[in-house]
Protein backbone atom coordinates (compact mmCIF):
# COMPACT_ATOMS: atom_id res chain seq x y z
CA UNK A 1 0.00 0.00 0.00
CA UNK A 2 1.37 3.45 -0.84
CA UNK A 3 2.31 5.45 2.25
CA UNK A 4 -0.17 7.76 3.90
CA UNK A 5 0.84 11.26 4.85
CA UNK A 6 -0.82 13.32 7.56
CA UNK A 7 2.00 15.72 8.31
CA UNK A 8 3.01 17.16 4.96
CA UNK A 9 5.60 19.95 5.30
CA UNK A 10 3.48 22.02 2.95
CA UNK A 11 0.44 22.16 5.22
CA UNK A 12 -1.71 25.23 5.70
CA UNK A 13 -0.13 25.77 9.12
CA UNK A 14 3.20 26.32 7.41
CA UNK A 15 1.74 29.06 5.25
CA UNK A 16 0.12 30.81 8.20
CA UNK A 17 3.41 30.66 10.06
CA UNK A 18 5.29 31.96 6.99
CA UNK A 19 3.03 34.99 6.79
CA UNK A 20 5.21 36.65 9.43
CA UNK A 21 4.86 38.04 12.91
CA UNK A 22 2.92 41.11 11.81
CA UNK A 23 0.23 38.95 10.22
CA UNK A 24 -0.10 36.87 13.38
CA UNK A 25 -0.36 40.00 15.51
CA UNK A 26 -3.02 41.42 13.23
CA UNK A 27 -5.07 38.21 13.44
CA UNK A 28 -4.71 38.15 17.21
CA UNK A 29 -5.87 41.76 17.37
CA UNK A 30 -9.00 40.97 15.38
CA UNK A 31 -9.89 38.13 17.75
CA UNK A 32 -9.31 40.33 20.78
CA UNK A 33 -11.61 42.99 19.35
CA UNK A 34 -14.46 40.53 18.77
CA UNK A 35 -13.50 39.55 15.21
CA UNK A 36 -13.95 36.19 13.53
CA UNK A 37 -13.44 33.64 16.29
CA UNK A 38 -13.39 30.65 13.96
CA UNK A 39 -17.09 29.98 14.19
CA UNK A 40 -17.58 31.01 10.57
CA UNK A 41 -20.39 33.40 11.38
CA UNK A 42 -20.38 37.17 11.21
CA UNK A 43 -17.71 39.10 13.05
CA UNK A 44 -18.42 40.79 16.34
CA UNK A 45 -18.73 44.22 14.70
CA UNK A 46 -21.48 42.98 12.36
CA UNK A 47 -19.29 42.32 9.33
CA UNK A 48 -20.14 39.10 7.47
CA UNK A 49 -17.63 36.30 6.95
CA UNK A 50 -16.14 36.69 3.47
CA UNK A 51 -15.63 33.56 1.38
CA UNK A 52 -13.75 33.19 -1.89
CA UNK A 53 -14.15 30.06 -3.97
CA UNK A 54 -12.95 28.74 -7.31
CA UNK A 55 -14.65 26.66 -9.96
CA UNK A 56 -13.36 25.41 -13.31
CA UNK A 57 -16.65 25.37 -15.22
CA UNK A 58 -15.49 27.97 -17.74
CA UNK A 59 -18.18 27.34 -20.37
CA UNK A 60 -19.98 30.71 -20.49
CA UNK A 61 -23.48 29.52 -19.59
CA UNK A 62 -22.12 27.47 -16.68
CA UNK A 63 -20.04 30.36 -15.35
CA UNK A 64 -23.09 32.62 -15.55
CA UNK A 65 -25.10 30.21 -13.40
CA UNK A 66 -22.33 29.93 -10.81
CA UNK A 67 -22.36 33.70 -10.53
CA UNK A 68 -26.15 33.89 -10.46
CA UNK A 69 -26.50 31.38 -7.63
CA UNK A 70 -23.65 32.96 -5.68
CA UNK A 71 -25.48 36.29 -5.96
CA UNK A 72 -28.66 34.62 -4.78
CA UNK A 73 -26.85 33.10 -1.79
CA UNK A 74 -25.46 36.51 -0.86
CA UNK A 75 -28.91 38.09 -1.06
CA UNK A 76 -30.29 35.46 1.33
CA UNK A 77 -27.44 35.62 3.87
CA UNK A 78 -26.32 38.55 5.98
CA UNK A 79 -23.63 36.74 7.95
CA UNK A 80 -21.78 35.07 5.04
CA UNK A 81 -20.87 36.60 1.69
CA UNK A 82 -19.25 34.59 -1.12
CA UNK A 83 -17.15 35.67 -4.08
CA UNK A 84 -16.78 33.32 -7.05
CA UNK A 85 -13.66 33.20 -9.22
CA UNK A 86 -13.66 31.22 -12.46
CA UNK A 87 -10.56 29.22 -13.40
CA UNK A 88 -9.92 26.54 -16.03
CA UNK A 89 -8.78 22.95 -15.69
CA UNK A 90 -5.79 23.41 -17.97
CA UNK A 91 -4.09 25.85 -15.61
CA UNK A 92 -5.66 25.37 -12.20
CA UNK A 93 -3.11 22.87 -10.84
CA UNK A 94 -0.28 25.39 -11.16
CA UNK A 95 -2.47 28.27 -10.01
CA UNK A 96 -3.59 26.45 -6.89
CA UNK A 97 -0.07 25.27 -6.08
CA UNK A 98 1.23 28.84 -6.37
CA UNK A 99 -1.65 30.24 -4.32
CA UNK A 100 -1.03 27.72 -1.54
CA UNK A 101 2.67 28.52 -1.48
CA UNK A 102 1.87 32.24 -1.24
CA UNK A 103 -0.82 31.72 1.40
CA UNK A 104 -3.61 33.28 -0.70
CA UNK A 105 -5.52 30.17 -1.71
CA UNK A 106 -9.33 30.26 -1.95
CA UNK A 107 -11.34 29.19 1.06
CA UNK A 108 -12.77 26.31 -0.97
CA UNK A 109 -13.05 25.16 -4.57
CA UNK A 110 -14.88 22.75 -6.82
CA UNK A 111 -12.80 19.73 -7.70
CA UNK A 112 -12.67 16.09 -8.89
CA UNK A 113 -11.68 12.90 -7.03
CA UNK A 114 -8.08 12.48 -8.26
CA UNK A 115 -7.37 16.21 -7.97
CA UNK A 116 -8.77 16.24 -4.44
CA UNK A 117 -6.68 13.28 -3.32
CA UNK A 118 -3.58 14.87 -4.77
CA UNK A 119 -3.91 18.00 -2.64
CA UNK A 120 -5.12 16.10 0.40
CA UNK A 121 -1.94 14.04 0.21
CA UNK A 122 0.06 17.26 0.32
CA UNK A 123 -1.65 18.22 3.59
CA UNK A 124 -3.69 21.14 2.28
CA UNK A 125 -7.31 20.08 2.88
CA UNK A 126 -9.61 20.14 5.89
CA UNK A 127 -11.75 17.16 6.81
CA UNK A 128 -15.38 17.81 5.80
CA UNK A 129 -16.91 14.70 7.40
CA UNK A 130 -19.29 16.81 9.47
CA UNK A 131 -20.68 18.64 6.44
CA UNK A 132 -21.15 15.40 4.49
CA UNK A 133 -22.82 13.76 7.50
CA UNK A 134 -25.29 16.63 7.81
CA UNK A 135 -26.20 16.45 4.11
CA UNK A 136 -26.47 12.66 4.24
CA UNK A 137 -28.85 12.78 7.17
CA UNK A 138 -31.05 15.47 5.65
CA UNK A 139 -30.97 14.62 1.94
CA UNK A 140 -29.82 10.97 1.69
CA UNK A 141 -26.57 11.34 -0.21
CA UNK A 142 -25.68 8.24 -2.22
CA UNK A 143 -22.78 6.08 -1.05
CA UNK A 144 -21.15 5.78 -4.49
CA UNK A 145 -20.82 9.56 -4.59
CA UNK A 146 -19.12 9.80 -1.19
CA UNK A 147 -16.71 6.84 -1.54
CA UNK A 148 -14.10 8.66 -3.70
CA UNK A 149 -13.52 11.17 -0.89
CA UNK A 150 -13.38 8.90 2.16
CA UNK A 151 -9.85 7.80 2.98
CA UNK A 152 -6.94 8.51 5.28
CA UNK A 153 -9.24 8.93 8.26
CA UNK A 154 -11.51 11.63 6.85
CA UNK A 155 -13.90 12.81 4.16
CA UNK A 156 -12.01 15.32 2.03
CA UNK A 157 -14.67 16.39 -0.43
CA UNK A 158 -18.40 17.11 -0.39
CA UNK A 159 -20.09 15.59 -3.47
CA UNK A 160 -22.01 18.20 -5.47
CA UNK A 161 -22.99 16.39 -8.67
CA UNK A 162 -22.06 13.33 -10.68
CA UNK A 163 -21.36 12.74 -14.38
CA UNK A 164 -21.27 9.34 -16.07
CA UNK A 165 -20.35 7.87 -19.46
CA UNK A 166 -23.14 6.33 -21.52
CA UNK A 167 -23.38 5.03 -25.05
CA UNK A 168 -25.42 7.61 -26.99
CA UNK A 169 -26.68 6.33 -30.34
CA UNK A 170 -28.83 7.26 -33.32
CA UNK A 171 -32.15 5.44 -33.15
CA UNK A 172 -32.84 6.01 -36.86
CA UNK A 173 -29.62 4.29 -37.99
CA UNK A 174 -27.86 2.17 -35.36
CA UNK A 175 -31.15 1.44 -33.70
CA UNK A 176 -32.33 -0.21 -36.92
CA UNK A 177 -29.38 -2.60 -37.34
CA UNK A 178 -29.76 -6.33 -36.82
CA UNK A 179 -27.38 -6.32 -33.86
CA UNK A 180 -29.05 -3.55 -31.87
CA UNK A 181 -29.21 -3.39 -28.93
CA UNK A 182 -25.90 -5.26 -28.73
CA UNK A 183 -25.50 -7.81 -25.98
CA UNK A 184 -21.70 -7.90 -26.09
CA UNK A 185 -18.65 -6.24 -27.63
CA UNK A 186 -18.74 -8.26 -30.85
CA UNK A 187 -22.37 -7.35 -31.58
CA UNK A 188 -21.54 -3.74 -30.79
CA UNK A 189 -18.67 -3.78 -33.29
CA UNK A 190 -20.91 -5.45 -35.87
CA UNK A 191 -23.56 -2.74 -35.56
CA UNK A 192 -21.27 0.29 -35.71
CA UNK A 193 -19.41 -1.23 -38.66
CA UNK A 194 -22.70 -1.78 -40.47
CA UNK A 195 -23.57 1.93 -40.55
CA UNK A 196 -20.03 3.07 -41.38
CA UNK A 197 -19.90 4.09 -45.02
CA UNK A 198 -18.00 6.90 -46.75
CA UNK A 199 -18.11 9.94 -44.50
CA UNK A 200 -20.58 8.32 -42.10
CA UNK A 201 -19.15 6.60 -39.02
CA UNK A 202 -20.78 4.25 -36.57
CA UNK A 203 -18.92 5.56 -33.53
CA UNK A 204 -16.62 8.37 -32.46
CA UNK A 205 -13.77 6.60 -30.71
CA UNK A 206 -10.90 8.99 -29.91
CA UNK A 207 -7.17 8.40 -30.23
CA UNK A 208 -5.80 11.82 -29.32
CA UNK A 209 -3.50 12.59 -26.40
CA UNK A 210 -6.22 14.00 -24.15
CA UNK A 211 -8.52 13.16 -21.23
CA UNK A 212 -11.36 12.15 -23.53
CA UNK A 213 -9.23 9.29 -24.90
CA UNK A 214 -8.13 8.33 -21.38
CA UNK A 215 -11.77 8.07 -20.32
CA UNK A 216 -12.80 5.98 -23.33
CA UNK A 217 -9.98 3.51 -22.78
CA UNK A 218 -10.65 3.23 -19.07
CA UNK A 219 -14.35 2.76 -19.72
CA UNK A 220 -13.55 -0.42 -21.67
CA UNK A 221 -11.06 -1.49 -19.00
CA UNK A 222 -13.83 -1.40 -16.39
CA UNK A 223 -15.94 -3.70 -18.57
CA UNK A 224 -13.12 -6.26 -18.90
CA UNK A 225 -11.76 -6.26 -15.31
CA UNK A 226 -8.59 -4.55 -16.50
CA UNK A 227 -6.81 -2.25 -14.05
CA UNK A 228 -4.13 0.40 -13.78
CA UNK A 229 -3.57 -0.21 -10.05
CA UNK A 230 -3.45 -3.71 -8.62
CA UNK A 231 -4.78 -4.88 -5.24
CA UNK A 232 -1.51 -3.81 -3.61
CA UNK A 233 -1.51 -0.33 -5.17
CA UNK A 234 1.23 -1.15 -7.66
CA UNK A 235 0.82 -0.73 -11.42
CA UNK A 236 -0.99 -3.72 -12.96
CA UNK A 237 -1.59 -2.60 -16.54
CA UNK A 238 0.21 -5.21 -18.66
CA UNK A 239 -2.25 -8.07 -18.28
CA UNK A 240 -4.14 -10.39 -20.60
CA UNK A 241 -7.32 -8.42 -19.88
CA UNK A 242 -5.71 -5.13 -20.92
CA UNK A 243 -4.44 -6.75 -24.14
CA UNK A 244 -8.01 -7.81 -24.96
CA UNK A 245 -9.22 -4.27 -24.29
CA UNK A 246 -6.58 -2.79 -26.59
CA UNK A 247 -7.33 -5.35 -29.30
CA UNK A 248 -11.02 -4.40 -29.25
CA UNK A 249 -10.21 -0.69 -29.16
CA UNK A 250 -8.04 -1.00 -32.26
CA UNK A 251 -10.59 -3.02 -34.22
CA UNK A 252 -13.37 -0.60 -33.28
CA UNK A 253 -11.31 2.43 -34.30
CA UNK A 254 -10.19 0.95 -37.61
CA UNK A 255 -13.61 -0.34 -38.62
CA UNK A 256 -16.01 2.35 -37.48
CA UNK A 257 -14.39 5.57 -36.16
CA UNK A 258 -13.36 8.71 -38.10
CA UNK A 259 -9.61 8.46 -38.88
CA UNK A 260 -9.21 12.12 -37.91
CA UNK A 261 -10.17 11.30 -34.31
CA UNK A 262 -6.45 10.72 -33.67
CA UNK A 263 -6.30 14.48 -33.16
CA UNK A 264 -9.82 15.36 -32.06
CA UNK A 265 -10.83 17.13 -28.88
CA UNK A 266 -14.26 17.81 -27.38
CA UNK A 267 -15.17 20.41 -30.01
CA UNK A 268 -14.73 18.10 -33.01
CA UNK A 269 -16.46 15.29 -31.12
CA UNK A 270 -19.56 17.41 -30.51
CA UNK A 271 -19.61 18.70 -34.09
CA UNK A 272 -19.46 15.19 -35.54
CA UNK A 273 -22.55 14.22 -33.54
CA UNK A 274 -24.55 17.41 -34.01
CA UNK A 275 -23.96 17.68 -37.75
CA UNK A 276 -24.60 14.04 -38.60
CA UNK A 277 -21.35 12.24 -39.60
CA UNK A 278 -21.13 10.29 -36.33
CA UNK A 279 -23.90 7.95 -35.26
CA UNK A 280 -22.86 7.16 -31.70
CA UNK A 281 -20.43 8.00 -28.93
CA UNK A 282 -19.49 6.82 -25.51
CA UNK A 283 -19.17 9.86 -23.33
CA UNK A 284 -20.83 12.44 -21.17
CA UNK A 285 -24.07 14.16 -22.18
CA UNK A 286 -22.80 17.75 -22.18
CA UNK A 287 -23.53 18.07 -25.90
CA UNK A 288 -27.25 17.32 -25.52
CA UNK A 289 -28.13 20.90 -24.65
CA UNK A 290 -27.00 21.81 -28.18
CA UNK A 291 -28.53 18.64 -29.66
CA UNK A 292 -31.98 19.95 -28.75
CA UNK A 293 -31.50 22.72 -31.32
CA UNK A 294 -30.55 20.46 -34.27
CA UNK A 295 -32.40 18.34 -36.80
CA UNK A 296 -31.28 15.24 -34.91
CA UNK A 297 -32.88 16.34 -31.64
CA UNK A 298 -35.30 13.40 -31.57
CA UNK A 299 -32.97 10.78 -33.05
CA UNK A 300 -30.74 9.94 -30.09
CA UNK A 301 -31.18 7.57 -27.18
CA UNK A 302 -28.77 6.23 -24.59
CA UNK A 303 -27.84 2.98 -22.90
CA UNK A 304 -25.04 1.66 -20.74
CA UNK A 305 -22.01 0.66 -22.78
CA UNK A 306 -22.07 -2.96 -23.97
CA UNK A 307 -19.61 -5.26 -22.25
CA UNK A 308 -18.02 -8.60 -23.22
CA UNK A 309 -19.66 -11.88 -22.40
CA UNK A 310 -17.09 -12.55 -19.68
CA UNK A 311 -17.10 -8.96 -18.46
CA UNK A 312 -19.17 -6.62 -16.32
CA UNK A 313 -21.37 -3.56 -16.68
CA UNK A 314 -19.79 -0.31 -15.59
CA UNK A 315 -18.43 2.99 -16.79
CA UNK A 316 -16.35 5.99 -15.88
CA UNK A 317 -17.95 8.59 -13.65
CA UNK A 318 -16.74 11.79 -12.04
CA UNK A 319 -18.26 12.94 -8.78
CA UNK A 320 -17.61 16.69 -8.73
CA UNK A 321 -16.98 17.91 -5.21
CA UNK A 322 -16.06 20.83 -3.03
CA UNK A 323 -12.75 20.66 -1.17
CA UNK A 324 -11.86 23.25 1.48
CA UNK A 325 -8.66 24.83 2.77
CA UNK A 326 -9.68 27.27 5.52
CA UNK A 327 -10.56 25.64 8.82
CA UNK A 328 -11.18 29.04 10.42
CA UNK A 329 -14.17 29.51 8.11
CA UNK A 330 -15.45 25.95 8.32
CA UNK A 331 -18.94 26.96 9.48
CA UNK A 332 -19.36 29.58 6.75
CA UNK A 333 -18.14 27.14 4.09
CA UNK A 334 -20.61 24.57 5.39
CA UNK A 335 -23.39 27.17 5.22
CA UNK A 336 -22.70 27.75 1.52
CA UNK A 337 -22.45 24.04 0.66
CA UNK A 338 -25.60 23.12 2.55
CA UNK A 339 -27.46 25.98 0.89
CA UNK A 340 -26.61 24.60 -2.56
CA UNK A 341 -27.90 21.18 -1.41
CA UNK A 342 -31.13 22.69 -0.08
CA UNK A 343 -34.21 21.23 -1.76
CA UNK A 344 -35.29 24.70 -2.89
CA UNK A 345 -31.99 25.23 -4.72
CA UNK A 346 -30.17 22.02 -5.59
CA UNK A 347 -32.12 20.44 -8.46
CA UNK A 348 -32.79 23.80 -10.05
CA UNK A 349 -29.10 24.78 -9.84
CA UNK A 350 -27.90 21.57 -11.50
CA UNK A 351 -30.45 21.68 -14.30
CA UNK A 352 -29.85 25.33 -15.07
CA UNK A 353 -26.07 25.04 -14.98
CA UNK A 354 -25.72 22.03 -17.33
CA UNK A 355 -28.94 20.15 -18.11
CA UNK A 356 -28.61 16.35 -18.57
CA UNK A 357 -24.92 16.33 -17.60
CA UNK A 358 -25.00 17.31 -13.91
CA UNK A 359 -26.70 14.48 -12.01
CA UNK A 360 -27.98 14.84 -8.42
CA UNK A 361 -26.08 12.90 -5.75
CA UNK A 362 -28.90 12.97 -3.21
CA UNK A 363 -32.40 11.57 -3.04
CA UNK A 364 -33.67 15.10 -2.47
CA UNK A 365 -32.09 16.23 -5.71
CA UNK A 366 -33.36 13.29 -7.72
CA UNK A 367 -36.89 14.00 -6.52
CA UNK A 368 -36.75 17.73 -7.23
CA UNK A 369 -39.44 18.91 -9.63
CA UNK A 370 -37.26 21.85 -10.65
CA UNK A 371 -34.67 19.38 -11.95
CA UNK A 372 -37.00 17.22 -14.02
CA UNK A 373 -39.12 20.12 -15.26
CA UNK A 374 -36.19 21.86 -16.93
CA UNK A 375 -36.89 22.05 -20.66
CA UNK A 376 -33.83 20.09 -21.82
CA UNK A 377 -33.90 17.58 -18.96
CA UNK A 378 -37.56 16.82 -19.58
CA UNK A 379 -36.92 16.43 -23.32
CA UNK A 380 -34.23 13.82 -22.64
CA UNK A 381 -35.63 12.42 -19.42
CA UNK A 382 -35.17 8.79 -20.48
CA UNK A 383 -31.47 9.40 -21.16
CA UNK A 384 -31.01 11.19 -17.84
CA UNK A 385 -32.70 8.38 -15.95
CA UNK A 386 -30.47 5.86 -17.74
CA UNK A 387 -27.45 7.82 -16.54
CA UNK A 388 -28.71 7.73 -12.97
CA UNK A 389 -29.30 3.97 -13.26
CA UNK A 390 -25.68 3.56 -14.42
CA UNK A 391 -24.14 5.30 -11.40
CA UNK A 392 -24.11 2.33 -8.96
CA UNK A 393 -21.85 0.39 -11.37
CA UNK A 394 -19.63 3.36 -12.21
CA UNK A 395 -16.08 3.77 -10.90
CA UNK A 396 -12.68 5.35 -11.58
CA UNK A 397 -8.95 4.45 -11.44
CA UNK A 398 -8.17 3.84 -7.77
CA UNK A 399 -11.74 3.36 -6.52
CA UNK A 400 -12.52 0.00 -8.11
CA UNK A 401 -13.56 -3.12 -6.21
CA UNK A 402 -10.04 -4.42 -5.50
CA UNK A 403 -8.98 -1.00 -4.23
CA UNK A 404 -11.91 -0.53 -1.89
CA UNK A 405 -11.64 -4.09 -0.58
CA UNK A 406 -8.01 -3.43 0.35
CA UNK A 407 -8.60 0.12 1.63
CA UNK A 408 -6.00 1.51 -0.74
CA UNK A 409 -4.87 5.11 -0.70
CA UNK A 410 -3.52 6.06 -4.15
CA UNK A 411 -2.65 9.77 -4.42
CA UNK A 412 -0.79 9.23 -7.72
CA UNK A 413 -4.18 9.05 -9.45
CA UNK A 414 -4.01 12.78 -10.05
CA UNK A 415 -0.64 12.41 -11.77
CA UNK A 416 -1.96 9.48 -13.79
CA UNK A 417 -4.90 11.49 -15.06
CA UNK A 418 -3.07 14.74 -15.76
CA UNK A 419 -0.21 12.97 -17.57
CA UNK A 420 -2.54 11.58 -20.27
CA UNK A 421 -0.39 8.44 -20.23
CA UNK A 422 -3.41 6.19 -20.88
CA UNK A 423 -4.23 8.29 -23.93
CA UNK A 424 -0.59 7.91 -24.98
CA UNK A 425 -1.09 4.14 -24.92
CA UNK A 426 -3.93 4.56 -27.40
CA UNK A 427 -1.74 6.75 -29.58
CA UNK A 428 0.90 4.03 -29.59
CA UNK A 429 -1.79 1.51 -30.50
CA UNK A 430 -3.45 3.52 -33.29
CA UNK A 431 -1.04 6.16 -34.57
CA UNK A 432 2.16 4.15 -34.14
CA UNK A 433 0.34 0.94 -35.08
CA UNK A 434 1.75 -1.13 -32.23
CA UNK A 435 0.17 -4.47 -31.46
CA UNK A 436 -2.07 -4.69 -28.38
CA UNK A 437 0.64 -6.71 -26.62
CA UNK A 438 3.31 -4.12 -27.43
CA UNK A 439 1.07 -1.23 -26.36
CA UNK A 440 0.25 -2.92 -23.04
CA UNK A 441 3.93 -3.52 -22.30
CA UNK A 442 4.82 0.03 -23.32
CA UNK A 443 2.01 1.37 -21.17
CA UNK A 444 3.13 -0.56 -18.08
CA UNK A 445 6.57 1.02 -18.26
CA UNK A 446 5.30 4.51 -19.04
CA UNK A 447 2.67 4.47 -16.28
CA UNK A 448 5.27 3.38 -13.73
CA UNK A 449 7.52 6.22 -14.87
CA UNK A 450 4.76 8.85 -14.94
CA UNK A 451 3.31 7.99 -11.52
CA UNK A 452 6.49 6.99 -9.71
CA UNK A 453 4.76 3.78 -8.64
CA UNK A 454 6.35 0.38 -9.17
CA UNK A 455 4.85 -2.75 -10.68
CA UNK A 456 2.23 -4.69 -8.78
CA UNK A 457 3.33 -7.95 -7.20
CA UNK A 458 0.44 -9.53 -9.12
CA UNK A 459 2.54 -9.30 -12.30
CA UNK A 460 5.44 -11.29 -10.82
Amino acid sequence: MPPRSNDSPTSRRRFIKAAGVSGVVALAGCAADGGDDGSGGSTGNGSPTQLTFWHQEGVPHRAEQFQAYTDRFNEEHDDVQAEVQSQNWGEVFGQLTSALEAGNEPDFMFSLPAFTMQFQNRGHLIDLSDVVSDIQSEHNMYENAVTPFQYDGGTWGVPMWDMVFLNHYRTDTLGQTSAWPPENWEEWLQAVSEVTDGDQYGVVLPAAANLWTTENLYNLMINKDSYVYGPDGGIMFDTAETVEVLDFYKRMFQEASPPGATGWGWGQWETSLLQGPAHSTTGFSSWMRRLAETEYADNFAAMQQPYPEDGNPGSVHYTNNIMAFNDDKREAIGTFIKWLHNEEVYGEWLANTEPTLYLPVTETGQNADAFWNHEVVSQYEESVRTQIEALPDASLYGFRDIHQENDLYIPSMGTLESSNVLADVVQQLIVEDRSPEEAASWGQSEIESATGVGASSELQ
